[in-house]
């Protein structure tokens, strides 16, 4: 290959190593250095004293400075204190040049923030030596700052995208009352919230082993299978299981996620928590004395390969109550002496203040005790002011409810009316092996939106299948009786029951139908449930399992105002409903 002269020339030319600034008042000592490192290809900018080195630094920008001790205006210390306060960040190598050999003189030199020094005389091969050393220590100075710059980069991308991803989604933050409060730039807390089709909040505070980046590796796809599944209708129960297993797989053995959940009711009159590692979730009145303290009693997600129980406690609220989560990073504040803010001091607090603020007189008393002091552990807390602000009311849709005169005159009975086009048809048997531990609702939904747009229409119809797919299992397969929900005592032993005849099933199941028919361009659903049970003696004893369910929701009256027609069949064992697209 051939070589033009330009590049030859280009070639010949000696690579400079930088720029080095000499300051000293002897004329000859400057000439002399001078001389040793053009032979090391620096380029050379001099000062004659302190001041000047200064003013050089900051209009130069050297790579590495010689500095004489003793000159008039300002000696060596002083420039070399000032020039280091000014290269912040930066590392620039100073090497005092000095005819002192007193090791306390000496000391000052690199007290003053000297990195090395050249008795005088020195010569030229131990000149170029420190020099080295010193451009090695430079470079991988350098590099490391490099990569630092670069981790801080990759924290900050992955922090907007944690906001935009994990919290970004929230629901009802506006109500709540929320302090997070990373240890760095990333946290391992998260908190997330949203709302099921039924109408629930679901809110759940997690901490992630350790803190920084390495500890939420795991928030992404946790909030992932948290949003998903809550949207398609699934319990707050089952997500936490779907979660457990997800993290399980995805996270190294020492890392795991403690886990508070409470899923408030859609009245806001009841919630179900469930404490999975974290301090005592409290439950307050509107006084602010403590009603009960629920602590974990649960691993944290990601240890076992099942959930060790998913069961959720419930929890009877008034009007003022409040439920606060927070993480053990709280707690394990410490002051500039090293003691905890401890769960005591904590508990304290929440008693010396009759101001509802509670989050406020925390965070306030927690300032205080830190000090300034930086913090080992995320600090996070939610506060959940219950009452009517969070209850979603009930709606049906007027337009479903003023049917036309021309559709209530049809009879949806009669399968074969030729004004009743079928579209599609889709059957789906639950059986006994699945019943205890399988929720239709979200499959039945899923398949829904495949076939169908019911974007609109989703919250009605989970609540529809909900409805009828519980009455189906509770009351038609394992006959249990609702006024036992009349109170929570009573509550406890309806769950204990439900637990105890799942687990006897044998050769029970549930056959629910699903078809989209059309009358004269309306679109309908019409949906069947029919469960393998006894049935009941009379229709009124299906009213009345409804009308007394207190603690469990809705029943079947708001099914009859969402659907067009309602039917019990055979012993009512079979349900069926028209539902309005």
């Amino acid at each position: 290959m051939l070589i033009t002269a330009e590049q030859k020339i280009a070639q010949e030319q000696p690579v400079t190593r930088g720029k080095a600034l000499v300051v000293d008042d002897e004329p000859t000592n400057r000439l002399i250095l001078q001389a040793h490192l053009a032979k090391n290809n620096y380029e050379i900018v001099t000062a004659v004293n302190g001041v000047e080195a200064v003013e050089k630094f900051e209009s130069e920008s050297p790579d590495i400075i010689f500095m004489d001790v003793m000159m008039p205006e300002m000696d060596g210390y002083e420039a070399t204190r000032r020039i280091k306060a000014l290269s912040g960040e930066r590392f620039i190598p100073v090497i005092f040049l000095t005819a002192i050999t007193n090791e306390e003189e000496l000391a000052k030199c690199v007290e003053a923030g000297g990195d090395d020094f050249l008795t005088k005389p020195f010569s030229h091969t131990l000149l170029k030596a420190k020099v080295d050393a010193l451009e090695r220590v430079r470079d991988l100075h350098r590099e490391v700052k490099a990569h630092h710059n670069q981790i801080l980069h990759d924290e900050e991308i992955a922090e907007e995208l944690f906001s935009r991803v994990v919290m970004a989604d929230n629901v009802e933050l506006d109500k709540l009352e929320v302090m997070l409060r990373p240890a760095v730039t990333f946290s391992g807390d998260i908190l997330m919230s949203a709302r099921s089709p039924s109408g629930e909040l679901y809110i759940i505070m997690g901490d992630f082993t350790g803190h920084g980046l390495a500890a939420s590796i795991g928030a992404l796809p946790t909030s992932e299978v948290f949003r998903t599944m809550t949207k398609k209708g699934f319990s707050l129960a089952k997500i936490l299981k779907e979660l457990n297993r997800k993290l399980e797989t995805l996270l190294p053995d020492d890392k795991f996620l403690a886990v508070g959940a409470i899923s408030l009711a859609k009245d806001a009159k009841s919630a179900k928590v469930w404490n999975g590692g974290i301090p005592k979730i409290i439950h307050l009145d509107k006084h602010q004395k403590v009603i009960s303290y629920y602590p974990a009693k649960h691993l944290a997600l990601g240890i076992l390969d099942e959930i060790d129980d998913e069961t959720m406690l419930h929890v009877d609220l008034s009007e003022g109550d409040s439920l606060i989560m927070y993480t053990d990073g709280v707690i394990e504040a410490r002051d500039p002496a090293g003691n905890m803010f401890t769960e005591e001091r904590f508990e304290n607090i929440l008693q010396k203040y009759s101001s509802k603020d509670v989050l406020v007189n925390i965070e306030k008393e927690l300032i205080d005790f830190t000090d300034g002091y930086a913090q080992d552990d995320d600090i996070s807390m939610v506060v959940i002011p219950c009452g009517q602000h969070l209850a979603v009311a009930d709606e049906v849709d007027e337009e479903q409810k003023n049917i036309t005169i021309e559709n209530s005159r049809i009879d949806f009975s009669v399968k074969d009316d030729e004004n009743i086009k079928l579209e599609w048809q889709w059957d789906f048997n639950v059986h006994a092996a699945s019943l205890s531990r399988v929720d239709p609702v979200p499959v039945l939904l899923s398949q829904l939106q495949e076939l169908e747009d019911i974007k609109n229409h989703r919250q009605n119809l989970f609540l529809i299948l909900s409805e009828l797919f519980n009455n189906a299992l509770d009351h038609g397969i394992l006959h249990l009786d609702s006024k036992l929900k009349a109170d929570p005592e009573g509550f406890t032993e309806y769950l204990e029951k439900r637990e105890e005849r799942l687990q006897r099933l044998s050769n029970e199941n549930i056959l629910i139908s699903i078809e989209k028919i059309n009358f004269y361009n309306t679109e309908f659903l019409r949906i069947n449930f029919k469960d393998s049970g006894e049935g009941f003696d009379s229709f009124d004893k299906i009213e009345e399992l409804q009308d007394n369910d207190k603690l469990s929701g809705r029943g079947i009256k708001l099914v009859k105002e969402l659907c067009f027609h309602v039917e019990y069949k055979g012993k009512g064992n079979e349900v069926e409903v028209v539902y309005e697209l």
